[in-house]
This record gives structure tokens, sequence and C-alpha cells, in this order.
């Protein structure tokens, strides 16, 4: 099992990965980021460091046309790149780096003072909720909340999960709420995802929706 806490050859060079791949960034993953499926913001697209792998380093190969999610510490240091499928296509939609563990994405917004959290499904509706001046940090996946977590979320007044509006959504709000959290709001996305909620309601009506 890899480390919680990677090795400072292992930070440096994921560090350095990730900015070659931010840099790598081109039309079309720029297109698909900003366009009607993600609806980014290149303000949004440029503070996560996303990028997309076109020459790969060594290793990343078989990622070769993936969109690279850097997992960043409230430092601003890249500890882990998760990696997303461009567009539609063969193989897995979501790719890690072998041995990689999961972990909270957007960690930093536990330390902007506030008095709720947000809690998204995956990385880019984190980027969509931080994009409304929302305090959230992403889970990578429904299935993916390990109950030590609640660590990080037990002192805040509300957690508020902006979950998929399906059953997978619903479980992840029980797995959340029975590692003994007592604070947990459930926000269900009418009708889809966070994103899609935005793409209907705007930055208004998703703020709304938690009262904010």
């Amino acid at each position: 099992m890899k480390a919680i806490v990677p090795s400072l050859s292992s930070r440096t060079f994921t560090e350095m990965t990730s900015r070659l791949y931010a840099d790598q960034l081109d039309d079309e993953a720029l297109a698909y980021l900003t366009g009607p499926e993600r609806l980014l913001t290149e303000e949004t697209i440029a503070s996560h460091r996303f990028g997309v792998v076109r020459s790969p380093e060594p290793g990343h190969e078989h990622l070769r046309g993936y969109l690279s999610i850097p997992y960043l510490t409230p430092s601003g240091e890249c500890i882990s790149i998760r990696f997303r499928r461009l567009g539609d296509g063969n193989g897995p939609k979501y790719l890690s780096v072998a041995g990689d563990i999961p972990r909270p994405y957007g960690t930093d917004a536990l330390e902007w003072g506030t008095r709720n959290i947000v809690i998204t499904e995956g990385e880019f509706d984190r980027a969509m909720a931080i994009q409304c001046g929302l305090p959230a940090v992403g889970i990578p996946g429904a299935n993916a909340w390990d109950p030590i977590w609640r660590r990080l979320v037990v002192q805040f007044d509300a957690v508020f999960i902006l979950h998929d509006d399906d059953e997978a959504g619903r479980e992840l709000v029980a797995k959340v709420a029975n590692s003994g959290l007592d604070n947990v709001r459930p926000i269900p996305m009418t009708g889809g995802d966070v994103t899609s909620y935005f793409s209907l309601h705007g930055r208004d009506g998703l703020r709304a929706k938690l009262g904010a």
C-alpha cells in the first residue's frame, strides 16, 4: 500500500508532473472543461491546475489523452494525481497511479474558516462548487468515503453533502452519517449532479439550495 504521506522523491515527481500536464492543456481539453459538460471558467481550471497528458512522463504512457486532476494540499503542493478520460472512448473513465490511495480532494477549503463545509461527489463537481463560492471538498466517487475522514469535518456546524440524485448518492450520505457525524445535511442535486444543477439554475440557484 502506498504511504499516506508520500516520500520526498514521490512528491517532487508528482509536483513536477502536475505542472507539466497543466502546461500541456490544449484547445481540445479546454473546450471540454469550459463546455456544456463541465462549465468551468478558465480561472477555475487554472486554480485547480487541471491539465492533459499529451507527452506522458515515464510510467504514464497508458494515460495519454487523459485529463490530469492534481490533488493539491492547502499550501498548493501536489501530492497525488488522478486521471479522467477526455471525452468518450474505450477504457476506464477514471484512473489513478498504481498503489495510490483514495484521498479527499481540495482540502484547502477546510481552512477557509467557515462554520459549514460542503462535500461533493467527484473532483469536477468540487471545482464547480468552489466556482460558486462554496467551501467544498470532493470525494473521489460515491463509494470512496473512509470513516476516518470524519475527523476532517466533525468540527463544522453543518456538512452539506451535494449528492447525485441517484441511489449511489444516497448511499454516500448514509456512509458519511454512519461514520459518527450528526451534522450531515443531505442536499440532493435534483435531476443529476452539481454541474447539471448549476447548468439549469446558475450560481445563485445552487447557493440558494443550501440557503447560502
